[in-house]
């Protein structure tokens, strides 16, 4: 039977580049990618590398499901650029919780790749202002991720 090291060794590398090309984000695939491996269980690891199961298959499920909310996040996002200024999103759990400011800040850099001194400029604020609300909007989706684990233990 495989460890989680030992999965990691032998799957990471296949398992970000699949994740890169879904998010063409590099740092967010790294983070999904430790997610997964994170959240491997014991028995997780005796199902996915047990004899005659492909066990990259089982891990690109995992990293599918993982993306699920991402690409519903991101078509959502998306959405925003032709509603009218201070229209909030609606579908998301974590977008949902933020203000439209929120939305915009955190959709423009995550989802869109924007700098926050692009987006500065383009909003009309500074900087510092533009990372405060991108600040504020992790804290939310942390905060929602921590009470929705809670709820699952």
């Amino acid at each position: 039977m495989q460890t989680k090291q030992s999965l990691y060794n032998s799957y990471a590398n296949m398992l970000l580049g699949y994740l890169f090309e879904a998010l063409k984000n590099k740092t967010v695939a790294e983070q999904y990618l430790v997610d997964i491996f994170n959240k491997l269980q014991f028995a997780d690891i005796q199902a996915i590398s047990a004899p005659g199961v492909n066990t990259f298959c089982q891990l690109q499920m995992m990293a599918r499901k993982k993306l699920a909310s991402f690409l519903t996040a991101a078509d959502d996002c998306a959405d925003t650029e032709s509603k009218p200024k201070g229209i909030v999103i609606n579908g998301n759990k974590f977008i949902d919780m933020m203000s439209a400011e929120q939305q915009t800040v955190f959709c423009g850099i995550h989802y869109h790749g924007k700098s926050a001194t692009g987006l500065a400029a383009e909003l009309n604020k500074p900087e510092a202002e533009i990372k405060r609300i991108l600040k504020e909007s992790f804290i939310i989706i942390r905060k929602q991720r921590n009470d929705t684990a809670t709820v699952h233990r």
